[in-house]
């Protein structure tokens, strides 16, 4: 079966101190084919601030060195996950451009409230007790990735963790799930699946895997036919875990491969 991580993170982003060599060589310890490094360049920061810059600079420096290193043993891909692209598409599209030919993949993902709640990431707000507002924030990120998939489909390759309120609705004691929204997320999928697109598998560093198979499930059924599977790991030690039961998800769903990407041209691999 062929293995990758597609969704990681590095000392670029933000929330991380990871040095790429040493997530190369975690994957490679964990019998990895392909990494792909998908460093945040969010819109918006987690208070809520606007961002227009991305370090491309230092992104490619570490991905060259790395990727020569490991040259022959890992395929090591660069990647960015692009995090609320609808809030300012003129910029994400300008920091994309700046990728150049080197850019792989792109993950379009959604962590912070839009137009509401001063636009924070959704980490932290305090969910406990508060049922109205867990449902306003599954709500604000549906319709938000609605205007991402539907208004700017350059922005992104690949669906990043659809079901990310879910994380902090759970962990703050809530319980809330994408099923009430069926009909909402069945439109989005099929909005995915006819452009090309592929959905996410985020296994949330291994933590995250019970919610995939029916959203599997809704995607085929979509029409979708390009899946692509991440940890989200941040330090080495978070590579590649729940990789291996996310590919038996997806091959249980009725996917016969994974897709990862070249020049954000779609690559399948069969499972």
């Amino acid at each position: 079966m062929y293995r990758c991580d597609v969704h990681t993170h590095s000392l670029i982003s933000p929330d991380s101190k990871a040095d790429l060599r040493d997530m190369a060589a975690a994957a490679l310890d964990c019998g990895l084919d392909l990494l792909c490094v998908t460093d945040h360049f969010d819109l918006l920061d987690w208070k809520g601030n606007p961002v227009t810059n991305f370090d491309w600079a230092a992104a490619k420096e570490q991905y060259q060195k790395v990727r020569m290193e490991f040259q022959g043993r890992l395929e090591l891909k660069l990647g960015l996950e692009l995090g609320s692209a609808p809030y300012d598409v003129d910029t994400a599209r300008a920091v994309l451009a700046q990728g150049g030919d080197e850019l792989d993949f792109v993950l379009g993902s959604l962590h912070n409230w839009m137009g509401t709640e001063g636009n924070t990431d959704l980490y932290f707000t305090q969910f406990a007790g508060k049922m109205a507002l867990c449902r306003r924030a599954v709500e604000n990120c549906l319709d938000q990735t609605w205007v991402l998939v539907t208004g700017c489909p350059d922005c992104y390759d690949s669906l990043a963790h659809i079901v990310y309120p879910l994380r902090y609705i759970s962990r703050d004691g809530m319980e809330l799930s994408l099923a009430e929204y069926e009909e909402q997320v069945r439109a989005i999928f099929t909005q995915v699946a006819q452009t090309d697109h592929a959905l996410e598998v985020n296994t949330a560093r291994g933590r995250d895997l019970l919610v995939w198979p029916p959203l599997l499930k809704w995607f085929r059924e979509c029409g979708g036919r390009l899946v692509t599977i991440g940890s989200d790991a941040h330090q080495p030690g978070d590579v590649a875990k729940g990789i291996a039961e996310g590919l038996a998800l997806v091959r249980e769903a009725g996917f016969e491969y994974i897709t990862t990407f070249t020049r954000r041209r779609p690559e399948t691999h069969r499972l």
